[in-house]
Order: structure tokens, then sequence, then C-alpha cells
């Protein structure tokens, strides 16, 4: 495109190609299910088509320069064409083949079920490794937690006493799970989703929402359990699959850490975590208590096995 045709549009290259009727329903289209061998062909026949024709016309110089000048409005009514038979078909074109950057992973234009999806596959491949311990280590109160596999709890606080009890397990839902209990759940992400909507008030008083206390129980679990990859995996689809979560963007955590931000929208506030995409790791937790001016923050430094507690 020339700067006579820019001068006489008053668009830009990039503006004028996205300039025609259907454009707006392909770039939000979003991510579809893979379309069928028959449809493919019938798009790309018709663009074919289209090209052919389009090659036939005779471009023209301008007077003024020695320029070429592409015919405008036939580049438009192709990619026009491509645009409708894309979308009825159910082809994915990608931001690349329309001249826009591509959306990097944990952007606003990447869905959470796609985001999610992803990450499950990322998880389900990491082992969770063996030891004698479970370890958890977690900001802002430089906290350690060791756990061991009969559920005996040791909590260390630099410059206090350890504090030794019995941890009561991870909860899920309704039920609290022990290590030997986190082997054996199920690992399907409709059951999974089925234990995290099932989840129950933890008080009467109602200062409380059972689904915003079902996703903060699942992204913890995620966070701090010795879960099994191919568990993490089933979490991480069951979430995606969770009404209310949204994908916020690449931030920081508060040990400026980069990760993804995930957003759950409850009852009582906004929820919100960070996740690694590259690890499928949990960086942070910001939970809202009783109400959005209560929020709980829970960095978490490390989650692992140890085979000795200091």
């Amino acid at each position: 495109m020339s700067t006579h045709d820019v001068e006489e549009t008053g668009m830009t290259e990039r503006q004028a190609l996205l300039d025609f009727p259907g454009a707006e329903a392909l770039r939000t289209a979003g991510r579809v299910e893979p379309p069928s061998e028959r449809a493919v062909a019938r798009a790309l026949t018709a663009v074919e088509e289209a090209v052919r024709q389009e090659r036939g016309r005779t471009p023209r110089r301008t007077e003024a320069r020695n320029t070429l000048v592409a015919p405008l409005r036939g580049r438009r009514r192709v990619v026009a064409l491509l645009a409708a038979v894309a979308v009825a078909a159910g082809v994915t074109v990608t931001s690349a083949a329309m001249g826009t950057s591509p959306a990097r992973p944990g952007s606003r234009a990447v869905s959470a079920s796609v985001f999610l999806d992803e990450v499950a596959e990322v998880a389900a491949t990491r082992s969770a490794g063996a030891g004698t311990y479970w370890k958890i280590h977690t900001a802002p109160f430089d906290a350690y937690e060791y756990i061991s596999r009969s559920m005996e709890s040791t909590h260390l606080v630099p410059g206090k006493a350890a504090r030794k009890g019995h941890f009561p397990g991870w909860r899920l839902g309704s039920r609290n799970f022990d290590w030997n209990g986190l082997n054996r759940l199920t690992t399907d992400p409709l059951s999974l989703l089925r234990l995290i909507d099932g989840t129950t008030k933890a008080s009467a008083d109602g200062d409380e929402d059972a689904a915003t206390l079902g996703f903060v129980q699942a992204t913890t679990l995620l966070a701090v359990a010795p879960a099994r990859p191919e568990l993490r995996g089933g979490l991480f689809k069951a979430l995606a699959r969770l009404k209310d979560v949204r994908v916020g963007g690449t931030v920081k955590d508060h040990a400026g850490r980069s990760g993804t931000e995930l957003v759950f929208h409850g009852g009582v506030g906004v929820t919100k975590v960070i996740i690694d995409p590259k690890t499928s790791t949990l960086l942070e937790l910001v939970e809202p208590w009783r109400s959005e001016k209560d929020q709980r923050l829970a960095t978490y430094l490390f989650a692992g096995p140890a085979d000795k507690i200091g």
C-alpha cells in the first residue's frame, strides 16, 4: 500500500485489510475444535478461487510516481472471504496470518479454559518426587512446615520455638485427604469438579462463600500438597471447567517471580492466584476473607520432598 492510498483512505494497510464485514467475528472467534477435512477443503477451494480471480486483474500505476499499487478492494475481498469461510467452517486463522502480534500465554486474549488445559499438560509430566517429609515454605511469615507420611507436622518460624502437631490433611470439597488419600484420589476432571462444587461453608454465619472456598481449596492443594502428576493435571482441568474463572495476564508475585494471574470472582470478593505456566507451579494466592478488605496473602516459596527437618 502506497502513501497515496494512506492519504486517500485515512487508514494504514493493516487497518484497511481488517476493514471488511466479518473481521470482528474472525478476531473474536477464538480457539475452536479442529474442523473436518471436508470443511477445510471447501474453505481452501473458495479462497484459492478468489485469489486466482484477483491475480487476473491488471494493477494500475500512479501518475505521480512509478509505484505499483495493489488493488485494495480486491485484497480486502479475498481476506473477507477467508474470514467468512473460516468462521463458518470453524477454521482457526492465526493472528500472524492477519498481520497482528500473537497473544502471549496468560494474556487476556487467552481463555481460562485454554490456559488451564495447557498448564494441565505440563503438570502431568512433572514428578512430585519422594522423601521422608513434605516441606512447605511460605511467606510473608517465612514459615516452614514439614509433614511426615504419618501426617505429623513440624512448624518452624525463624526466631521461634518449633511447634509440633498433627496435620489434618489437604481439604477438597467436604473431605480431608492425607498423604495416602491423595494417592487414591480420583484424577478424573469431572469427578474432581464435582468435589470442588460440593464444597460447603466452613461456618454458618454466612461470612464465607462456598464457591470461593472450593476454588481456594483446589488451588491450595495444587500449591502445597504432595499430589502425583496425574492428580495435578486433573485438578487443573477441573478448574478449567469452573465458572467465573478468568485469566488476568502476566504479573509478578511478592517474591519477584513472573507468572500468569488467574482470577476467580466469588460471592465475597476476588481471589487471585499466580501460576508459572512453564512449570505448573502455583506461586501465590490472594484470597478474600469475610470481605474484600480482609484479604489473606500466601506466597509459596517452596513445596516439595525433604529427607530431614531443618
